[in-house]
């Protein structure tokens, strides 16, 4: 069992703004902050009912007791920022979530993910109007750069856990997109920018429109939006890369394991090449194949040094290229005065692309073994070679002369809600449906063929023909082998380059189906007022199937395991899971208009969820709202949430990739170039978390519209879903824990 516990001291101010912005053409204003509407309406108004984020209840003047930050239209929109999700950021709580505009990985990058309180995005519920929206892949996360971004009246931010009311995945909190479905008339932003490096052009366009007709008994609502950035695929482009500032693991000796250092440079390999062993160690190559002696750095290990001649390892792209189209449409229709159906549909897609985050490399355990036959040896390296009676050497390099990877992934979603919606004897009731679909293809292009390149580093003169070839050319002829060579600064001719890179490619194709019926009212009353309830069920499918190229799945001799390419190797999997489950909430006042007390309510909720791959689980939340006189209120909760295993954590069957280097504290040394295979865990059960809160809030009457909070909280997560680190999995084996030992794979070196 895991533990993983947060605790923090948060503050929030909500005040008016100026704002300033450009709407082409609009006939409606935006509307103003929603902390700032509830205090200006005049006395007389009609309050309406609403639901507050983080409850299920609809009842006028109902102050949840769990923290809510409420964001409207102008406030979100004030920076021009390109997202909703950018702007989201601001908040304290959101500021460790995922923009769209990093990109070190080839899976979920351009996408926008929030992330509330650091607990991971797979922790924070995404909702649009209250309700699920489709994930883009097996990781159950959700894109907020698929919403209607123009339509969107504000974003309701709730920093507790709510799992009682809205079921997994609100461990650390629920993010509400609520649209003004009530729009009218048509608004537009166009936007541009470049950095000021001159790179990375962006420009966006967003449209709306709304209308009713009918005499009001019908509405239309939609929205156009295209964003498009050109990215910045060399981190080195920058002055702050090209410092290589990292923590490096110091040589053995010294008085720590690991420090922070600038100038940091590769030790165990070059472009061009680098012998790394022998006595031919430290012998590097110029442009045309010249040996020449390499300047080691200091604070030299395995992998790193400082300064010296070797690459800087700053090869991460800055941002990805990004294209993205996105329509939303929205019709309803009262039946009656009481009765409105509703069909809401929405499209989206998502182009990235951006370069590897390294050049083809061959160093560490994927080292050439150069042969004192090569071919393309220079002929001084094989006298020495000769000399010392060496049949081979060691070669790591990185390969600057053959054309880097690029990763393109295309993300098309579709999501189709309908439902219908009334009251009947003062109960209140909606069911709808939702049927989502994404479909992912993902291509990594120039990928190299590590037993090829092998093959092809290979070169040896032929014994009949005194042509240069492969090796493995002589004992099979025919085989499309071409010689490549490696030492210096020779690109491949076009028919050796394809030999030795393929496209490796995935279609992944998932879903999210489900069908729900809430239904809420106030069956009693106390003395202190009516007591609110509200209930309902929902039904809900996800899955996810993935198909990959016919090479993917290949064995790789050079690693000694599956996946010929460098990196990605995707593998053909599938998995799918059901939930049904139920809930229930109330809201029973316990004082008002006391000496003592302005207001004092209860609100408590329970939900019963089962899991088709797990079985069943109970979540529940008791929260009270205590106001000694107006203006001031006193907030606490205690609640257990869960999260739910997502696709890829139970049925994932391994991607691939490498790690530059790690230290092995089993060996006490630093390993390099080492590949990492992730892979699902089908008897995972969801994490519970049990979560507190307590916080005031100060609302003088002296200044409308300015409001203060102050919140603690405490989240303890109980057999938290999370995957080790290969530096953890190292460190416990390290340590004595043997089941992580079972883990690691070690080559018949033992490295």
């Amino acid at each position: 069992m895991s533990r993983l516990i947060k605790r923090a001291c948060a503050s929030s101010v909500v005040a008016l703004s100026t704002v300033w912005s450009f709407s082409a053409a609009a006939q409606t204003a935006g509307a103003a902050p929603a902390a700032v509407q509830a205090q200006a309406a005049p006395q007389g108004d009609v309050v309406e009912e609403v639901v507050v984020t983080g409850s299920r209840v609809a009842r006028a003047g109902f102050t949840a007791p769990t923290p809510v930050t409420v964001l409207g239209s102008e406030q979100l929109t004030s920076g021009s920022p390109t997202t909703l999700g950018e702007s989201l950021k601001q908040i304290p709580a959101l500021n460790n979530s995922v923009g769209p505009r990093g990109a070190q990985t080839s899976s979920g990058q351009g996408g926008a993910y929030l992330d509330l309180r650091g607990l991971g995005p797979s922790r924070t519920l995404t909702l649009l109007d209250g309700r699920r929206f489709v994930p883009g892949d097996g990781s159950g996360l959700v894109d907020t750069n698929l919403f209607p971004q123009a339509l969107v009246e504000r974003v309701e931010v709730v920093t507790g856990g709510a799992s009682a009311a809205y079921g997994s995945d609100a461990v650390g909190g629920v993010v509400n997109f609520i649209l003004d479905k009530k729009f009218e008339g048509f608004k537009g932003e166009v936007q541009g920018g470049i950095s000021n490096y001159n790179d990375d052009q962006e420009q966006k366009y967003n449209f709306a429109y709304g209308k009713g007709f009918a005499d009001g008994r019908g509405h239309v609502i939609g929205s156009l939006e295209y964003f498009k950035s050109n990215g910045v695929d060399q981190r080195l482009d920058r002055p702050v890369a090209r410092k290589s500032c990292q923590v490096i693991t110091l040589p053995a000796g010294s008085a720590t394991l690991r420090d922070f250092a600038c100038g940091v440079r590769v030790s165990n390999a070059n472009f061009g090449g680098l012998i790394t062993n022998t006595a031919l160690a430290g012998t590097t190559f110029t442009a045309a194949g010249e040996p020449i002696p390499f300047n080691y750095g200091t604070l030299r290990t395995g992998s790193t040094m400082v300064g010296g001649d070797g690459v800087i390892p700053q090869f991460a792209p800055l941002t990805a290229a990004i294209d993205k189209r996105i329509a939303f449409l929205r019709g309803s229709w009262d039946l009656t005065p009481k009765t409105n159906v509703y069909l809401e549909g929405s499209f989206g897609k998502v182009a990235l692309g951006y370069q590897v985050g390294s050049y083809h490399n061959q160093l560490g355990n994927t080292a050439l073994t150069i042969r004192r036959d090569n071919a393309f040896l220079p002929a001084s390296l094989r006298d020495r070679m000769t000399t010392l009676n060496l049949q081979t050497f060691s070669l790591g390099r990185y390969d600057n002369d053959i054309p880097q990877s690029k990763v393109t992934t295309d993300n098309t979603t579709y999501r189709l809600v309908g439902g219908i919606n009334g009251e009947i004897g003062g109960w209140k009731w909606d069911g709808y449906f939702e049927r989502g679909d994404n479909k992912r293809k993902l291509q990594i292009g120039n990928d190299l063929l590590q037993a090829r390149y092998v093959e092809a580093a290979d070169a040896v003169v032929s014994p009949t023909t005194g042509a240069i070839v492969c090796r493995s050319s002589l004992t099979s002829p025919g085989n499309g082998c071409l010689p490549i060579n490696v030492f210096g600064y020779h690109p491949p001719s076009e028919s050796a380059f394809r030999y030795i890179t393929a496209t490796n490619a995935a279609i992944q194709k998932s879903y999210e189906h489900l069908v729900a019926f809430n239904l809420s009212g106030e069956p009693i009353s106390t003395w202190a007022g009516p007591v609110s309830l509200a209930l309902g069920a929902e039904y809900r499918e996800q899955g996810f199937d993935q198909k990959v190229d016919a090479l993917s799945e290949t064995f790789n001799p050079v690693t000694n395991s599956p996946g010929p390419f460098r990196v990605g190797n995707p593998k053909a999997q599938a998995g799918s899971y059901n939930i049904k489950e139920g809930y229930v909430e109330t809201v029973v006042p316990l004082a008002k208009d006391l000496p003592w007390a302005k207001a004092l309510e209860l609100n408590a909720a329970a939900r019963y969820t089962d899991y088709s791959t797990s079985g069943g689980v109970t979540t529940w939340k008791v929260g009270l709202s205590y106001a000694p006189f107006e203006g001031l209120r006193f907030r606490g909760t205690r609640s257990k949430d869960i999260r739910a295993p997502n696709l890829y954590e139970l049925y994932q069957k391994g991607q691939s990739n490498y790690i530059v280097s790690i230290f092995d504290r089993v060996r006490g040394v630093t390993a390099t170039n080492v590949k990492q295979l992730q892979l699902g865990n089908p008897n995972l059960v969801p994490e519970v978390a049990e979560t507190t809160t307590f916080g005031v809030v100060y609302q003088p009457s002296f200044a409308p519209g300015l409001g203060l909070s102050v919140d603690w909280y405490n989240i303890d997560i109980k057999d938290a879903i999370a995957t080790p680190t290969p530096q953890q999995l190292i460190d416990d084996c390290a340590a004595g824990v043997q089941a992580r030992c079972a883990f690691l794979y070690r080559d018949a070196a033992g490295g």
